[in-house]
């Protein structure tokens, strides 16, 4: 720990603070073993802090870890492009209507094989878009929710109310890691083998 900290020193790096939860770090589901400690931190030096005077640091709710991520904000926002073309989402067989939802639209649809499977998609891009809406609402009552209990008084009352909001919200979260592995996978396959020559050569 004294070399630890002789190297924030010999670095001129600062703690940065945060907001929302003073600790970072939290275990037991009951109220005789539960522990709460900071044990993470965001430091910086003072150029760092020039260039962003605006920083702070969150402690965000968990659900995975007994740590809390810390969300780093530095006030510039990047503009978000929606995107817009049609994709089959890995995430979508994990909602309980998609099967009814196909079936549905296929079974009111007329015409050729051609003109049905277009009403298809057209009919799946609605009803994804009223998902993700759905689900973002959720994921926000979810971790509000959940806030609110991180910062209340811990009771067994309280502690099996986190425990069953952090397996919701888990469950929630694994629809997104579904869809940015899919993500994943398709930039590996366009852009993974560009660079091949680069490394035969050497």
């Amino acid at each position: 720990m004294d070399a630890f900290r002789t190297m924030l020193a010999d670095c001129h790096l600062l703690d940065m603070g945060y907001t929302r939860n003073w600790f970072s770090w939290e275990r037991g589901n009951f109220l005789e073993t539960n522990i709460q400690e900071c044990l993470d931190r965001g430091v910086a030096n003072e150029d760092w802090m020039s260039i962003f005077p605006e920083a702070i640091i969150q402690h965000i709710p968990y659900s995975f870890s007994d740590h809390c991520p810390l969300l780093i904000t530095t006030k510039r926002k990047d503009n978000e492009r929606p995107e817009r073309s049609f994709k089959f989402e890995a995430w979508w067989v994990l909602e309980d209507s998609f099967v009814e939802e196909v079936r549905c639209i296929w079974d009111n649809s007329s015409g050729d094989l051609l003109q049905k499977l277009e009403r298809v998609r057209k009919g799946l891009d609605r009803w994804a878009s009223r998902i993700r809406r759905s689900r973002k609402v959720k994921k926000e009552v979810l971790t509000s929710r959940l806030i609110e209990l991180m910062e209340s008084e811990r009771d067994d009352k309280n502690l099996a109310e986190l425990s069953d909001m952090k397996i919701q919200l888990n469950f929630e979260i694994g629809k997104d890691e579904r869809y940015w592995k899919q993500r994943a996978r398709v930039n590996w396959l366009q852009f993974g083998n560009r660079n091949t020559a680069f490394f035969i050569n050497k």
